[in-house]
C-alpha cells in the first residue's frame, strides 16, 4: 500500500460542469409522455438525486491507528552507513497507519480545486478510508515516537483543509445544479405542451363577470409563506385532461377568501350559522362572479362542499367545517375532503374552515401542521394572497397531485 498525492490529477470545476451538463441532457431524453403524465417538479427532483455531488468529509472521530512489524529498507537513507546502496538493505522496524473513514466520492479525493495547495497531501484510498502510513526503523521509532504520529495527524488536517476547498466548490455547483436542472424541466414540459398545442385542452377557462369582482374583491389580509421526493415509475402515454389553470385557481380562492371577509366582520349574525349555510353564501359569491359562461358552473354536492363539475369529473372541489378540534380535523373533515369527495381527476381543492376560538391563530397553526403531518402530504406550494397552499399526491399514485388551499375564517361572536 503506497500512499499517492491527492488533490492534483484533474480540475474539480471540469468534473462538476460535466456533471451539470449530464444532468441537463437527462432531462431532454425525459420522454414527452413522461414529462406531461408526471410533476415537472418530481422528475426534475429525481434527476437532481442522481447528480448532486455529496458533501466530502472525515470522519476523524471514528479514525484507527495501527502499528505493524516491519523489515525496513534503509538503503536510501543517506545518514545511514550502507555498504551497497544498489541493493536493499533491511533493518527492523515498524509501519505506523492512521485509517480515517472517507464519506463522499472517492473521484473527489483526486481532483483540485479552485483553491489549492501546491504542495498537497499524500494518502491511500481504498474501501470508504484515507490512511495515512510512515514506515520507521525501530530506532528512529523508539525516538521520535511523538513527532512522526504528530507529523501523520499534521497530513490528515491537510486532506481535511483540501476537501474544504472541494466543499466549497461542490456547494456553489450543487446550488446551480439545482437551479438549472429545475428551469430545464419546465422548459421541457412547456415545450411538449407547446409542441402538442394542448394548452387549449388544459385550461377549463372561466368566465368573470368582473363588475361583480368589484363588488365581491377587497384585498385579503396578509398571513405567511412556507418548504422533502417518490420513486420513478413507469406511465402510460399521456393523454390531456380538464384542469383549471393556477390563475382561476388563485382567483377562485381569491373570491371565497373576500366572501368570507364579511363572515368575520359581520361575526354576530354568522357565528350560529350551520355549514351548509355558511356554503350557500359563498356559492351565492361564486355564481355573482362567474355565472355560467362555462356552460357548467359551481354546484353543490353533499351537505357542505362546491364543486365545479367538467366533463364528467370535478375541476374544483371545496369542503366547508367547523372547526371541533384537531382530533376531528385530522381524523375526519380532511380525510373527508381528501379520501371521499377527492376523486383520482381532481386537481385543484379548498378546505374552508370556519373558527369560532378566540385564539385563531393557534388554530391555523394547528390546521396547517395536520395538513402536513398527513402522509400524503409532498411539499407547501406558494400561499395565494396569504392563504396557504399544500400539494398532496391522490391516495395510491404519488404522481398525481393536488392543490389543496386552506382557507381559514375566524367568526367570533
Amino acid at each position: 500500500m503506497t500512499d499517492q498525492e491527492l488533490f492534483s490529477r484533474h480540475y474539480l470545476r471540469t468534473w462538476l460542469e460535466k456533471r451539470q451538463r449530464d444532468a441537463l441532457a437527462e432531462v431532454q431524453r425525459v420522454s414527452a409522455d413522461e414529462i406531461l403524465a408526471r410533476p415537472h417538479e418530481q422528475v426534475a427532483e429525481e434527476i437532481i438525486d442522481r447528480y448532486l455531488v455529496p458533501e466530502p468529509h472525515l470522519d476523524r472521530d471514528a479514525m484507527t491507528g495501527e502499528v505493524r512489524d516491519q523489515q525496513i529498507d534503509i538503503s536510501g537513507d543517506p545518514t545511514r552507513v550502507v555498504s551497497n546502496r544498489s541493493r536493499s538493505f533491511h533493518v527492523p522496524g515498524s509501519r505506523i497507519v492512521f485509517w480515517v473513514p472517507y464519506i463522499g466520492l472517492t473521484d473527489v479525493l483526486y481532483m483540485q480545486a479552485s483553491t489549492h495547495s501546491f504542495a498537497p497531501p499524500h494518502a491511500s484510498v481504498t474501501d470508504g478510508y484515507v490512511s495515512v502510513s510512515r514506515d520507521v526503523p525501530a530506532d528512529v521509532l523508539e525516538r521520535d515516537r511523538d513527532s512522526i504520529v504528530a507529523a501523520l495527524k499534521a497530513e490528515i488536517t491537510k486532506i481535511d483543509t483540501h476537501l474544504d476547498y472541494s466543499r466549497s466548490d461542490i456547494a456553489a455547483a450543487n446550488e446551480q445544479l439545482r437551479a438549472s436542472v429545475a428551469r430545464a424541466a419546465q422548459a421541457r414540459r412547456a415545450k411538449v405542451l407547446a409542441d402538442r398545442d394542448a394548452e387549449a385542452i388544459l385550461g377549463v377557462p372561466l368566465h368573470r363577470d368582473q363588475e361583480a369582482v368589484k363588488t365581491y374583491r377587497v384585498q385579503p389580509v396578509s398571513r405567511r409563506q412556507v418548504k422533502p421526493t417518490r420513486q420513478a415509475r413507469p406511465h402510460q402515454p399521456f393523454a390531456p385532461e380538464p384542469a383549471i389553470t393556477a390563475d382561476d385557481f388563485a382567483h377562485i380562492i381569491g373570491d371565497i377568501v373576500t366572501t368570507t371577509r364579511m363572515f368575520e366582520r359581520l361575526a354576530l349574525t354568522y357565528s350560529d350559522q350551520r355549514e351548509e349555510r355558511l356554503r350557500d353564501q359563498i356559492l351565492t359569491a361564486l355564481h355573482s362572479i362567474y355565472g355560467t359562461a362555462t356552460g357548467e358552473t359551481f354546484s353543490k354536492r353533499g351537505k357542505t362542499d362546491i364543486y365545479l363539475p367538467w366533463d364528467g369529473g370535478a375541476v374544483f372541489l371545496a369542503e366547508c367545517k367547523w372547526w371541533s378540534g384537531p382530533k376531528n380535523f385530522a381524523e375526519h373533515d380532511l380525510p373527508q375532503l381528501l379520501d371521499r369527495y377527492v376523486t383520482w381527476r381532481d386537481t385543484h381543492a379548498a378546505m374552508v374552515v370556519f373558527i369560532r376560538n378566540k385564539n385563531a391563530t393557534a388554530v391555523i397553526a394547528d390546521a396547517e401542521n395536520i395538513v402536513r403531518g398527513h402522509p400524503r402530504y409532498l411539499r407547501d406550494a406558494a400561499a395565494l394572497n396569504g392563504t396557504p397552499v399544500f400539494v398532496l399526491h391522490k391516495d395510491g399514485d404519488p404522481d398525481r397531485e393536488i392543490t389543496l388551499a386552506l382557507v381559514t375564517v375566524a367568526i367570533h361572536d
